[in-house]
């Protein structure tokens, strides 16, 4: 029987808690456990075996690309997604990765060309940039492990 990651990860969080790090002498050393479970959660939350973590990117990245759509910008401009027919995370990941340089090279684009554009437009594609950052930001602070340094400065829970 196989466990799922998120478990796995429990498990060890739980043994480093409950049997390594009361055993452990000495501050530093029981720091460095606590940023080992740290670094363990924030994998829980991202190391997923479903598309779900890129999944949630790829839909902002269709959102931006419509929204700008909407707006006039070149279509060789926009971020292109294609997602893959069946969940495979290395495509998925390869989709999102080329969205996000096609949105870095858009925001090059409207610095270099927005006093040629008219204003209402140059404003509603910086409009539609903000919410797209906006939206990863919550996403990427939703999918991070809670911070635990008073528990790494101190080595105490």
């Amino acid at each position: 029987m196989n466990n799922s990651l998120p478990r796995l990860i429990d498990g060890m969080v739980a043994t480093l808690r409950n049997e390594v790090i009361p055993r452990v002498e000495g501050e530093f050393a029981r720091g460095q456990a606590y940023g080992v479970i740290y670094m363990l959660n924030s994998i829980r939350l991202r190391a997923d075996w479903s598309p779900g973590f890129l999944g949630e990117q790829i839909a902002a990245l269709n959102e931006l690309s419509q929204t700008l759509e909407t707006q006039g910008v070149d279509a060789h401009r926009l971020p292109e997604v294609t997602a893959p027919a069946l969940p495979d995370l290395r495509a998925l990941e390869a989709s999102r990765d080329e969205g996000d340089r096609r949105v870095c090279g858009l925001i090059d684009w409207l610095e270099d060309h927005r006093a040629l554009l008219p204003t209402t437009q140059a404003a509603a594609i910086e409009a539609a940039l903000n919410h797209y950052m906006h939206r990863q930001i919550r996403w990427e602070l939703k999918t991070s492990a809670k911070p635990m340094f008073a528990e790494m400065s101190s080595g105490t829970d």
